[in-house]
């Protein structure tokens, strides 16, 4: 299937991703997952304050496309997070081909991407930094969906894009 048929990226940047390494984590000493909830716990063993068990994969580098929902207009909802309103989202849209290409897609055709998984900065086609999030708080996505369907001219339509839905803190944006 040529790349004309799956569609294209228009502003392209590089969105450098670090998954998180479920296995490693959970081997922390000291570290590891909350029995309750699940949730990755601070290391304790005192080397660093505010070090945490997570471990990652080594980084990825994927074409991406960047948009910054409105905080006005049809598309809010009309709630607000509250106070200041501190805090906005940022859509990382990765094309599908590309994630294919990487190795980063099930047999089942998702996206290996999951929730909890880290966005470490974004680049220019040049490799130039264009913003970075260091952790913690760091980019996580909080949900991954499929988007669009392709032009399909031949066989069955799939979806072409995935869209990571990232919560950016205002304190961590650009550092």
């Amino acid at each position: 299937m040529s790349i004309l048929q799956r569609g294209r990226l228009i502003s392209r940047f590089v969105a450098v991703i670090r998954r998180l390494d479920p296995e490693e984590t959970a081997d922390v000493v000291n570290g590891g997952y909350d029995d309750d909830f699940d949730e990755i716990l601070p290391v304790q063993d005192g080397t660093s304050l505010g070090a945490d068990s997570r471990r990652e994969m080594d980084a990825i580098r994927l074409r991406c496309q960047i948009h910054r929902p409105s905080k006005t207009g049809f598309d809010k909802d009309g709630l607000t997070r509250g106070g200041h309103e501190l805090e906005t989202d940022l859509h990382v849209t990765l094309f599908m081909k590309d994630l294919e290409d990487a190795g980063l897609v099930d047999s089942n055709h998702v996206p290996v991407i999951k929730v909890g998984d880290r966005i470490e900065s974004i680049e220019d086609l040049g490799g130039n930094t264009q913003w970075s999030w260091s952790y913690p708080p760091g980019l996580l996505v909080n949900d991954v969906e499929p988007r669009g369907y392709g032009a399909a001219i031949v066989g069955t339509p799939k979806f072409n894009l995935v869209t990571l839905h990232c919560h950016v803190p205002l304190m961590a944006e650009g550092t």
